[in-house]
């Protein structure tokens, strides 16, 4: 693990010793109150704090305040006394961006050219950001910042997700101090699965709990936190909420509040998004809106009750960005509470454009696009009342993405506009005017100069003893300041999946790969001729300008190729070819093994990627038990939870074995006895069909059969859950037993053979 070698604040720690104000809320507490008044130096002579929210699948136009139909009056809050960019890109995937948010180097600079999920053995994609590329959070801690992490961190290996970790690239070991949140790249926003520091816990189980206002709490514990010395530290809080990335999860008084809203549909939605945009000065007069994508539907086509539901859909993602931004709202009312508010530099941005892995008609389980299966409306249909809440696990339609990145075209995944061109709203106490739209070319790793250069902090030469790489990013402050736009950049590279483009002074190639983003088994990456769109005047790239100006794209493909061989692109790796990556390193694995897995002990919250391939292969688990009483409950071990698992469990001391699909369903094989007081050896058998899905389960005591039952069943699990033994995590496969409780009883020796 690398270890930070320079003192580090002390503000956190002085407020713990303290014991004046506790990190998180009490179960089912607000946030503490409005805080008094911090009158020890006056606010305005000190280094600015640094407030940055990352929402998630966020297009350009879902926010208010660039044209969007969802009300967000507190992101419009900080528009008004702070700059608009109207013309910010970031990369097309989560996990790229977020590398070069918090790097200030371009994503496969530092390795991050897809999402670790992907991750490949080329340097530009293997997930490991170097010891060169020191975060922000790192340069702000060496210069007395209290550093601060809360919400989705998923830029990180997948195999050091686990409990164990290691944790060299958690968000302690880069540079913050303190993190409360999820390491994966969604998270149920009910029953999420957490972590503090470096360490797993859970959450309150309250009726009320949602995840954003949870994060909101503890960004105001965290920032009162710094009261416990008269000198006070400023801070750098980064709050990645997992708004607006599936499932769309709100409260129902918030999805009460959007009912009806959207029943004009989304060919409507994008006109009305255009002329808003028009009338704010965010794109030019003359626009025109992209085509529909080929599998996009007209709406006039839908059936009533396609309409239905599909207005429904879009109703809950707006309830979700709308509670988002009400939580935020206070943490922005506790800092002017606290008279700290003039005084913090606040950005508000998108890690990518908005997400269509909702395919065609959405799907009230997201993660079924993971198992090659996009439900159809009327497969959805049978969950429309229970939409948003924690009986789905949600996602619209891609039309709805489509309409959320007017006028731009296609979506998240892909590099022309609508994947990569955000909104981007800073205000800073040094900015020159507010309210300020601004239409300079801006990127994702110009964010790191650019606070650096705000709060008057020289960049790190060395961190963790590493010499530091050169930002790849340039500083936008002067814009701030009141410098004419577009000074600093003319071009810049982009490249997710095998979609590859470049920008340079207003003109753009772009070449696409593969575009029904929810089609996962997609063909392989393969090169696709360059089109060229001239964004100065066609931002909706609905005119292909290569034909009338080949020199151009001659132009700009050297420029692609140059600074790809700079910057570690190629080779480029699509996700057709890492699966074969992936399939060749579970392989060599399951060899290493021998095909077998043993676990000493209860441990839990392994991820699905690292767990054994218990949904994948046959199978038999033995373990051995110790019981105090013979009728204890609760799980043996737990693979996903209610929407999508397999669990084998006592209840009552009696073995059972459930089944959850990601649909619900639900089937169940129970013994036909308790176990005894004492020691038992207890096994389960799961013998797959060779075809088909069939299953025999056999569940033995000793060398004697106790139950057997044949059952076709699509085994699958839900990707934030985890492998759990001795507890069943987030939520329970089966209701027969509590999530996040332990068993009581003694488990030795858990161990998977497999065929």
């Amino acid at each position: 693990m690398r270890r930070h070698r320079l003192t580090a604040s002390t503000a956190v720690a002085a407020a713990l010793l303290a014991g004046i104000y506790p990190l998180h809320s009490p179960a089912g507490a607000e946030p503490l109150g409005s805080a008094a008044p911090v009158e020890a130096v006056r606010e305005e002579s000190r280094r600015p704090n640094v407030l940055l929210w990352l929402l998630d699948d966020v297009g350009f136009a879902q926010l208010s305040s660039f044209g969007g139909l969802v009300a967000t009056p507190n992101i419009d809050r900080v528009a008004a006394r702070g700059t608009r960019f109207s013309n910010y890109r970031t990369t097309a995937i989560c996990s790229s961006t977020r590398a070069a948010l918090l790097t200030g180097r371009n994503a496969h600079n530092v390795h991050m050219g897809g999402h670790p999920i992907f991750a490949s053995d080329s340097p530009g994609y293997d997930g490991r950001i170097p010891a060169s590329a020191g975060t922000l959070a790192e340069n702000l801690r060496q210069s007395g910042y209290a550093t601060f992490a809360l919400g989705k961190w998923d830029h990180l290996p997948i195999p050091d997700t686990g409990p164990t970790g290691p944790h060299t690239y958690w968000p302690l070991a880069q540079g913050f101090e303190r993190y409360y949140g999820f390491l994966a790249s969604e998270m149920d926003n009910f029953h999420p699965l957490l972590v503090r520091d470096n360490t797993p816990v859970d959450v309150p189980r309250l009726p009320d709990y949602h995840l954003n206002k949870d994060l909101a709490n503890e960004a105001i514990s965290l920032i009162r936190s710094r009261d416990g010395k008269s000198d006070r530290s400023p801070f750098f809080l980064y709050l990645a909420t997992g708004t607006a990335h599936a499932p769309h999860h709100a409260s129902p008084a918030w999805i009460d509040r959007y009912r009806g809203k959207f029943d004009q549909g989304w060919d409507k939605a994008r006109e009305q998004i255009l002329k808003r945009q028009i009338a704010q000065g965010l794109v030019p007069k003359g626009t025109r809106t992209a085509a529909r994508p080929d599998e996009m539907k007209a709406w006039d086509s839908l059936s009533a009750d396609e309409k239905r539901l599909l207005a429904r859909e879009m109703e809950v993602f707006a309830a979700a960005l709308g509670e988002a931004d009400a939580e935020f709202g206070r943490i922005l009312d506790e800092l002017e509470v606290r008279g700290e508010l003039s005084n913090t530099i606040i950005i508000i941005t998108s890690d990518n454009g908005a997400s269509a892995e909702g395919s065609t008609d959405g799907s009230h389980h997201e993660l079924l696009f993971a198992r090659g299966k996009q439900p159809s409306a009327a497969e959805n249909l049978p969950y429309f009342d229970s939409w948003g809440s924690d009986r789905t696990y949600p996602h619209y339609a891609f039309g709805w993405a489509v309409a959320g990145n007017t006028p731009f075209r296609y979506y998240k995944q892909t590099t022309y506009e609508g994947g990569i061109h955000v909104p981007l709203i800073v205000a800073a106490p040094q900015a020159a005017k507010a309210g300020k739209l601004d239409a300079g070319f801006v990127h994702v790793s110009d964010i790191v100069p650019t606070v650096l250069d705000l709060v008057g902090v020289k960049a790190a030469q060395t961190v963790n003893d590493t010499a530091q790489s050169p930002f790849d990013g340039v500083s936008f402050a002067q814009t701030l300041r009141g410098a004419p736009p577009g000074a600093a950049r003319k071009d810049q590279y982009f490249e997710t999946f095998g979609h590859r483009a470049f920008w340079s002074d207003g003109w753009k190639i772009v070449s696409p790969s593969r575009l029904n983003v929810w089609d996962i088994m997609s063909p392989p990456f393969r090169e696709q001729p360059w089109q060229l769109y001239n964004l100065r005047k066609d931002p909706g790239e609905t005119t292909d300008l290569a034909g009338r100006h080949p020199d151009i794209v001659e132009r700009l493909s050297r420029g692609f190729d140059e600074q790809a061989r700079q910057y570690q692109v190629y080779p480029i790796v699509g996700q057709y070819e890492s699966f074969a990556v992936q399939a060749g390193k579970d392989a060599a694995e399951f060899a290493r093994r021998n095909g077998e897995w043993t676990y000493p002990g209860p441990i839990s919250r392994i991820p699905k990627l690292n767990a054994p391939p218990i949904d994948r292969r046959s199978y038999t688990a033995t373990v051995d038990l110790d019981l105090p009483a013979g009728n204890e409950t609760g799980p043996l071990f737990a693979f996903g939870g209610s929407l999508g698992g397999m669990s084998f469990y006592l209840k009552d001391g009696q073995p059972r074995f459930a089944l959850r699909g990601l649909d619900g369903s639900f089937a169940e094989i129970k013994a036909t006895q308790a176990l005894p007081r004492g020691q038992s050896k207890l096994s389960l058998r799961l013998d797959r069909a060779e075809k088909g899905l069939g299953k025999t389960i056999t569940i033995s005591l000793g060398d004697r059969v106790i139950a057997r039952n044949e059952i076709a069943f699509d085994i699958a699990s839900v990707v934030p859950e985890t492998f759990d033994i001795g507890r069943d995590d987030g939520t329970a496969v089966s209701g027969d037993y509590a999530a996040d409780t332990p068993l009581p009883a003694e488990l030795r020796n858990l161990t998977f053979k497999f065929q």
